[in-house]
C-alpha cells in the first residue's frame, strides 16, 4: 500500500468538488491511500465551508514550498491562464501534480492517458484512444469519444459532449452543455458558450456563441 499526499490549490467551489473526488476514491476501499493535507488559496473561497471538512486551510499558495517533500497537489481553479501559471510554478519545485478520477467516472481500458493533475469528476465518461494534457478539467457528466485529444489546462465544463477525432486545445474553456460535431478543431485559448453547438473549426483565441456556434467578432 502507498500513501499519497497532496494539497488542493483552490479553495472556491471547485476545490471542494476536488475533495470530494478524493473522499469518494477513499471510500472506493482501493488500497492506496490519499491524504489531503489541507487547502491552499490566494484569498478565494469561503475557508469556513474548507474547515468544516476537517481539513486545514494552509494559507496562501506560496505555502506549498515549505510543505514535506513528499506532498504533491492539484490545481483546483477554473482558469486555465491561472492553472498554467501556479502549475508552472509548483512542477518548477519538484512536486508531482496528482491526476484524480471519480470512482463513477467511466474511464477507458485502451489507450486512454490522463495527463499530471487533470481531474475527472462523477459522471464523466472517456471512452478509448483519448489523452489530456496537464491540469485538464472534466466535468461531472461530460463525455469525451474515441481518439479525441484535449490539451493542456483545457476546461470542459458539466454535460459537455465532445465526440470522436476532436482536437481541444491547450487552455480551451467549453462552456455547460455545449456538444462538438466529430473532426473537430477548437483552437488554445478559445471559449465555446454554454449549450453551443460546434459544427465547424474554432480559432484559437475565439469567443463561439450560439447554436450552431459562431465566432463573434473581437470588441
Amino acid at each position: 500500500m502507498t500513501t499519497t499526499r497532496l494539497a488542493i490549490i483552490g479553495a472556491g467551489g471547485f476545490g471542494r468538488e476536488v475533495h470530494d473526488v478524493v473522499e469518494a476514491i477513499e471510500d472506493s476501499g482501493r488500497p492506496d491511500r490519499l491524504v489531503v493535507v489541507g487547502f491552499l488559496a490566494d484569498g478565494d473561497g469561503d475557508v469556513s465551508l474548507v474547515e468544516e471538512r476537517g481539513v486545514p486551510f494552509l494559507g496562501p499558495v506560496a505555502e506549498l514550498e515549505g510543505l514535506p517533500d513528499d506532498v504533491g497537489y492539484v490545481v483546483a481553479i477554473g482558469s486555465g491562464a491561472a492553472r498554467r501559471a501556479i502549475d508552472t510554478w509548483a512542477s518548477g519545485l519538484g512536486r508531482p501534480a496528482v491526476t484524480l478520477v471519480h470512482p463513477a467516472a467511466s474511464v477507458g481500458r485502451h489507450r486512454v492517458e490522463l495527463g499530471p493533475g487533470t481531474v475527472v469528476l462523477s459522471g464523466a465518461t472517456i471512452t478509448t484512444n483519448v489523452r489530456t494534457g496537464r491540469s485538464a478539467q472534466v466535468h461531472a457528466g461530460v463525455v469525451v469519444g474515441h481518439d479525441a485529444t484535449i490539451g493542456d489546462y483545457a476546461t470542459l465544463c458539466p454535460n459537455v459532449s465532445v465526440t470522436g477525432n476532436v482536437t481541444v486545445g491547450d487552455g480551451a474553456f467549453l462552456g455547460s452543455g455545449c456538444s462538438v460535431v466529430p473532426g473537430v478543431t477548437i483552437g488554445a485559448n478559445a471559449v465555446v458558450g454554454a449549450g453551443a453547438a460546434v459544427v465547424s473549426d474554432i480559432p484559437a483565441d475565439a469567443l463561439a456563441l450560439g447554436v450552431p456556434a459562431r465566432v463573434r467578432p473581437p470588441r
